[in-house]
């Protein structure tokens, strides 16, 4: 009957034979877009959390929206989520206007007001009665988050208003108007203040920002932990131990040549334990880095960065370094003046090497061995045209690329590079002295573009399914759009790149792809042996080996947000 066969479809969904978000560290979850349990498909779209049931592919159904109502002076907005168990996080925005002292003479009709980054915790064992078990707001701007375990770990940015204090009488502001604001109704309802004193700050900088952190347990009722540094925070590196959080420095020496008196990167090591988070030690090194990827805690404690250093606005001057720092955050291995004149692309790192990729005219990927973190060295080198944005663990010894092609053009004023399509690469690195391409795959022309260049969570990958799937936007020669959906492939060291299909949202009208906005696809996942692909107003379920469409849902589109046109 069909309640033992719903029983047997939602035990064979537990068996985790679905896909999860691309993330850079075993272990360390990233928030995304959308994600998966096997049963259900969660997904962030136009403002709500829509949720289908996929345990038929043959007949997906629309299962429940959760809804967020729009208020005057506070209205929240999703953005990313997580599923952990059977509970759901959804993390977003609000900000709170209130109006200042209209009767003190330095008023001038402005109005001040908090931004908050907010989680919602759901219980979702059923989804047709969801229901919202906690929230923690957390001042600032949402900057990342990470999950391990049960332990939620928000980060956000609160920028102080400068105009403000040089305005205003010290009198007229009030002593919780700068200090950080959180509440967690596991506790209560009532917005808190992180106390003056609470704060931590380092004496040689001075900042007008606060980096806000904030820990908590969903399966339990404990307080968040919250924590409040003085200084700005960029990009995040999280491993099961530690949060590193960096502020890029820049000083000028010169403002009409744009010339840098100083840039460089410092630092914030964080030790997780839980939901308890302490400061343990802040490093300093030149040069800033390009992304997380260009970060990375090795086994024994050691911290790894990648930076490009610059000291004008052209690349001419630019050097390419790697360093390491021990745990107390002292640089304890130098290596300096990779590919001078040209600027990181990529970085990943895998064990006690580290590939890293410049550009200029050429790409050069450098295999450098940090086994001895006192030395590290430059193993092997290998140039070919384009380059990657970013480096995937095929397996041990091979790295897949995923940039763009390009070719160099005279214009009668000198040559110069442009971009001629995405490219897709196979590098063998099994030889560290050695590396080599060994398969390559161009996608369409100028133009051509994917979120994967820059979101490594736009990316399905599994070597087990034969998989590489990424949303793509594919231009011809006449920088005409021919395509947009999703591409699907397969890789193997034997045969390389295999193009196994397309799948789209948008109808053709005499020949040609209506443009629509909400059918343009965000991301492909999969649950066992088929494939769902996302767009606003779109999901789909296409069987794997096919990808012959099997079934879709119609998300319904606020007017406000829906428009289209004819592309011609």
């Amino acid at each position: 009957d069909s309640a033992s066969e719903l029983s047997e479809a939602e035990k064979s969904a537990n068996d985790e034979d679905y896909s999860k978000t691309n993330t850079q560290v075993e272990g360390v979850d990233e928030s995304d877009i959308v994600k998966t349990d096997g049963k259900n498909i969660y997904y962030v779209d136009n403002g709500k959390i829509v949720i289908v049931n996929a345990l038929n592919p043959e007949k997906i159904e629309l299962e429940a929206e959760i809804e967020y109502e729009k208020q005057k002076n506070s209205s929240f907005n999703p953005s990313e989520i997580y599923i952990i168990g059977k509970k759901l996080v959804v993390i977003g925005s609000k900000y709170v206007s209130e109006e200042v002292n209209k009767e003190s003479e330095y008023y001038y009709g402005y109005y001040y007001g908090r931004n908050y980054t907010v989680a919602k915790i759901y219980n979702i064992e059923n989804t047709q009665n969801i229901k919202l078990l906690r929230e923690v707001e957390l001042e600032g701007n949402y900057i990342s988050s990470r999950v391990i375990g049960n332990n939620v770990y928000l980060i956000a940015n609160k920028n102080l208003n400068l105009y403000r204090v040089y305005n205003t009488k010290i009198e007229d502001i009030a002593e919780q108007e700068y200090q950080v604001q959180y509440k967690d109704t596991a506790v209560s309802n009532a917005f808190c203040p992180v106390g003056y004193e609470e704060m931590y700050y380092f004496p040689d900088g001075e900042y007008s920002s606060y980096i806000n952190i904030a820990a908590f347990d969903v399966s339990k009722t404990e307080e968040a932990n919250i924590k409040t540094f003085l200084g700005a925070g960029s990009d995040v590196y999280c491993s099961q131990n530690n949060l590193y959080i960096t502020n890029e420095i820049y000083e000028y020496k010169n403002y009409g040549f744009y010339e840098y008196q100083k840039q460089e990167t410092i630092i914030n090591k964080i030790a997780l334990n839980g939901t308890k988070i302490e400061f343990v030690a802040s490093g300093v090194v030149p040069g800033t880095p390009i992304n997380q990827f260009a970060m990375d805690e090795a086994g024994n404690g050691n911290f790894r960065i990648a930076t490009t250093k610059r000291t004008s606005w052209n690349n001419e001057t630019n050097t390419n370094n790697m360093y390491v720092l021990d745990e107390k955050m002292n640089i304890v291995g130098t290596l300096e003046g990779l590919a001078p004149g040209e600027r990181i692309y990529s970085v990943r790192f895998m064990g006690s090497r580290a590939y890293m990729v410049t550009f200029v005219q050429t790409d050069p990927l450098f295999v450098i061995d940090l086994s001895n973190p006192k030395e590290p060295t430059v193993l092997g080198e290998l140039k070919i045209p384009g380059y990657s944005k970013y480096l995937h663990p095929y397996d041990e010894t091979h790295l897949i690329g995923f940039g763009e092609d390009t070719i160099t053009v005279d214009y009668g004023y000198g040559e110069v590079v442009k971009t001629n399509g995405m490219k897709m690469a196979l590098f063998d690195v099994s030889d560290p002295n050695n590396p080599k391409e060994l398969f390559n795959e161009k996608i369409g022309e100028q133009g051509t573009y994917s979120e994967l260049l820059n979101n490594h969570k736009a990316l399905l990958f599994s070597k087990e399914k034969n998989i590489i799937a990424f949303p793509i936007t594919i231009r011809d020669d006449n920088y005409k759009t021919s395509f947009q959906g999703a591409i699907v492939y397969g890789l193997s060291l034997k045969d390389g790149f295999t193009l196994k299909g397309k799948i789209t949202h948008k109808a053709e009208v005499n020949g040609k792809f209506q443009y629509d906005y909400t059918k343009e696809i965000q991301r492909i996942i999969y649950i066992k042996n088929n494939l769902f692909t996302l767009s606003r107003g779109l999901i789909k379920s296409v069987n794997m080996e096919t990808l012959e469409e099997q079934s879709s849902v119609e998300i319904q589109v606020p007017e406000e947000r829906y428009y289209y046109s004819i592309i011609d």
